[in-house]
């Protein structure tokens, strides 16, 4: 992000090697709407959360330099965090865990999946 490069994605991230950006870059008074420039665009590529991380990531690298010394000004003050989506995802109902458990399976499935619910004999129990 910092670079302007755009960072490699699916496979390719895997041993994707970080690209070279000089320390002294940070303190350009240019480069805080550059930056937010880039992290808009990225915005526009990548989900909320990844972006959130990926800027995250960067003030805290961004911290650690300043506490260093090598760098005074940080480039990421005014750029937000992108509100993430809502979790639409949901708990099953009772009805629906028992529905499970009267599924003709294995008995190691059935254990298993007893151990990370709370059984009445507590969980130690369970998967001892």
């Amino acid at each position: 992000m910092l670079t302007g490069e755009p960072a490699p994605t699916g496979p390719a991230r895997r041993g994707a090697k970080p690209p070279v950006f000089p320390l002294a870059v940070i303190d350009d008074p240019a480069l805080p709407e550059v930056l937010a420039e880039l992290a808009a665009a990225r915005a526009d590529e990548m989900d909320a959360d990844t972006v959130n991380r990926e800027l995250s990531i960067a003030r805290k690298a961004i911290g650690w330099w300043q506490r260093q010394g090598w760098i005074e000004s940080d480039p990421t003050i005014g750029i937000g965090r992108r509100p993430a989506p809502p979790d639409r995802t949901k708990a099953l109902a009772e009805n629906q865990i028992a529905a499970l458990w009267r599924l003709d399976v294995a008995l190691r499935e059935r254990r298993s999946g007893r151990c990370s619910t709370s059984p009445p004999h507590g969980p130690t129990r369970c998967c001892a």
